[in-house]
């Protein structure tokens, strides 16, 4: 195996460092991101494992090279005898990929070859491995004896591509830092100029006009994409290529439409035909009607990314959805309450936005790391696979992406083995003191948390104060409750661990926490009384919760827009809003934006935000003639939960609200809103976001 240019820089750092380096200090002397260190780091240690090395890594410390019983003078000579390579197999890919999107003639093979230092018949593989990541992108790879290679396509997507490429493989030091011939890989070189590097920081000034506010509301990463999406268009410009009229599905926006159609165009032209102007005359290009609609439709999406009547955080109900039935796929087939990880469904939710997206726009998927979560995860990667399977049929969803969700699954493992609490043990063993001290080998090792204040006979465990440890483990059995003790092997097994894991949660802990009710922690008291965020947090569900009603609407013979009218009019009698109008104009655009409506339910989700209402709030309308019917879903929506915020939300308000809206997929709540039972339905809230509040607290979510 031979390492880059790059890789080779890294590790002559590491020699002449033989105490341990941080990341961050590799990453200044090498020009890079730390995340590429750590990327490149990867591919070391696949370098250096056949010469019996390793890179040892300790956490707040550094990394360092261990050569084992070797001397370091070893590797010296290997790596002055070892020919660094351009190119590693992906990089090699990816570089030809970029030659293949930028140029607008065919190339031949032999060229390609040439190029990238290998043969004829690598370059055949590789476009082989290629052509599908091609295909996802929406674009078409020709290869024709005579003709050589070409990438077709629009040129709308064509862009799309590039630019997602770039925003896959660059890290925000190469967009915003030193310039491309100053360093980094040929594959990061050609990406910036692909890009147009040199005029990212003009265009990013010409885009802050006055009157778009809505910029500084952007994600980071969505803002990055609208740079790099607007700069890509530049280069292609320059190079003649061009918007075609009829082909790329852009249009030039009239001043007529409907009201939904009138809402979702916020971003006027004129914004789009400024930008354009400006980077005319300052970079010289010229814009077509063409391109300044597709200017215009950058900005567009970018702007509905932080739609201003959103009200939740994510709220496509169908992507909440997809993150449940995965969930439960993974729960099913591994055993962990994996639906009991607050964390890991946040997570997933977030990461699923940028999937999704991924995957409808056919986008290239790029993970570094998927090789190495292979290794790691091979269990975990093929029960992530199958689920998806199962969860998402009919969606195709390739190896780089079951990657990424192998991560969070497996973060969440972590969080779910882990007691999260200090347990002290004594350790009863009868069978001598070598047993003894296996088992206390095996227990400090699979459980961090336990602390063995002694290995003991019987005789002695049964003299112990009480209140001095927290659990006895044997080896055998002993006259004691159940409750009091655990039988384990001295090698405790796989089995016998996940087991003994069960049962200090369900029965030890439970009982420590029973104890400190009785006792009346005070260090529990004090950690509440000292959290101003979780007292507001604790407020609001009350508030919320104490507000909530159920509604009997009488809604024969009105349509969507009637019937959403008269809801916001019983919101305003209740005190909640100050114009039912404006309040149901925004509901009506939400729901043109994509169905609320809950899968496999007739109850739907409405929600907003706006400076005419006063207070958040949550009601329940049972409907007497049920909306949004179709031809495809003739049972439409009997049951509306109308949630509803001011313009401005607390983040406590924000974060009860997104857990009313996630519990909207869970069996009991969806039964409970159609039975339209106040008290039950106020009863159940309550559990669900005590437990809410408490897992927030670190406090009784085992």
């Amino acid at each position: 195996m031979s390492i880059t240019k790059r890789q080779r820089e890294i590790v002559e750092f590491l020699l002449e460092h033989p105490h341990e380096v941080t990341a961050g200090e590799i990453a200044v002397e090498v020009k890079v991101s730390t995340r590429t260190v750590h990327r490149e780091l990867l591919m070391i240690e696949q370098w250096l494992e056949p010469l019996g090395m390793r890179l040892e890594k300790k956490s707040g410390t550094g990394i360092r090279i261990d050569s084992g019983s070797d001397d370091l003078s070893a590797l010296r000579q290997k790596l002055e005898g070892n020919e660094y390579v351009e190119f590693t197999p992906e990089e090699r890919k990816l570089f030809m990929l970029c030659i293949l999107l930028d140029e607008a003639e065919p190339v031949k093979l032999l060229a390609l070859a040439s190029d990238l230092k290998v043969t004829v018949s690598t370059v055949t593989t590789d476009l082989d491995d290629l052509e599908s990541r091609i295909r996802q992108a929406g674009l078409k790879l020709v290869r024709r004896r005579g003709y050589g290679v070409k990438i077709t396509g629009s040129e709308a997507i064509h862009r799309r591509a590039i630019a997602a490429l770039a925003l896959e493989v660059l890290d925000e030091s190469d967009l915003f830092g030193r310039q491309p011939e100053q360093g980094g890989s040929i594959v990061n070189q050609k990406l910036l100029s692909m890009i147009g590097h040199s005029d990212v920081l003009t265009i990013e000034n010409a885009l802050w006009q006055p009157d778009i506010e809505w910029l500084e509301k952007i994600p980071e990463r969505q803002y990055m994409k609208l740079l790099i999406q607007l700069s890509a268009a530049v280069v292609r410009i320059r190079k003649g290529f061009n918007i075609e009229r009829s082909s790329s599905g852009i249009r030039t926006i009239a001043g007529t439409g409907t009201v939904a159609e009138q809402h979702e165009e916020r971003v006027p032209v004129f914004m789009a035909s400024r930008l354009c102007s400006v980077l005319s005359s300052q970079l010289g290009v010229g814009f077509s009607d063409e391109e300044q609609a597709y200017f215009h439709q950058l900005l567009t999406e970018t702007e509905q990314q932080i739609h201003s009547s959103r009200l939740l955080p994510i709220d496509d109900l169908i992507l909440m959805d997809r993150v449940h039935s995965l969930t439960d796929q993974m729960q099913q087939r591994t055993g962990y309450a994996f639906h009991e990880d607050r964390l890991l469904r946040e997570g997933l939710i977030a990461h699923m936005v940028p999937v999704m997206e991924r995957l409808e726009g056919h986008q290239m998927i790029r993970n570094p790391l998927l090789q190495q979560i292979r290794k790691d995860y091979d269990t975990l990667f093929e029960q992530v696979k199958r689920s998806v399977l199962h969860a998402w049929p009919g969606a195709e969803v390739p190896d780089e992406e079951i990657g990424f969700l192998v991560m969070h699954f497996g973060a969440s493992i972590e969080r779910l083995r882990a007691l999260k609490q200090e347990i002290r043990a004594i350790v009863v063993c009868n069978s001598g003191i070598g047993s003894s001290r296996m088992l206390s080998s095996r227990l400090s090792k699979e459980f961090p948390e336990i602390q063995i204040i002694d290995s003991v006979s019987w005789y002695e465990a049964a003299r112990m104060p009480t209140d001095e440890y927290d659990l006895v483990l044997s080896t055998v059995d002993l006259p004691m409750e159940e409750d009091q003790y655990y039988k384990v092997s001295p090698l405790l097994t796989g089995e016998e661990s996940e087991s003994l894991r069960h049962f200090i949660k369900t029965t030890t802990l439970q009982r420590q926490h029973r104890k400190s009710r009785d006792m009346g922690n005070e260090t529990t008291t004090r950690r509440i009384s000292d959290a101003d965020g979780m007292e507001a947090t604790l407020l609001e569900i009350v508030r919320i919760i104490g507000k909530f009603q159920v509604h009997a609407m009488d809604n024969a013979h009105l349509d969507f827009a009637q019937s959403v009218l008269g809801m916001c009019k019983v919101a305003h009698r209740s005190g909640i809003l100050k114009d039912p109008g404006e309040v149901a104009k925004l509901l009506e655009v939400r729901e043109s934006m994509g169905s609320q409506k809950i899968p496999g339910t007739q109850l739907a989700l409405f929600h907003t935000r706006s400076e005419s209402i006063y207070k958040p709030s949550i009601s329940l309308f049972q409907l007497e003639e049920p909306l949004l019917r179709t031809v495809e879903d003739p049972e439409g929506v009997s049951h509306v939960l109308l949630m509803l915020g001011p313009k401005e939300l607390s983040k406590e308000s924000l974060e009860v609200l997104s857990e009313i809206s996630a519990l909207l997929l869970q069996e009991e709540m969806i039964t409970l809103l159609g039975k339209g039972n106040r008290d039950e339905i106020i009863h159940y809230l309550s559990r669900e976001l005590v437990g809410f509040y408490r897992s927030k607290n670190e406090i009784g979510g085992i």
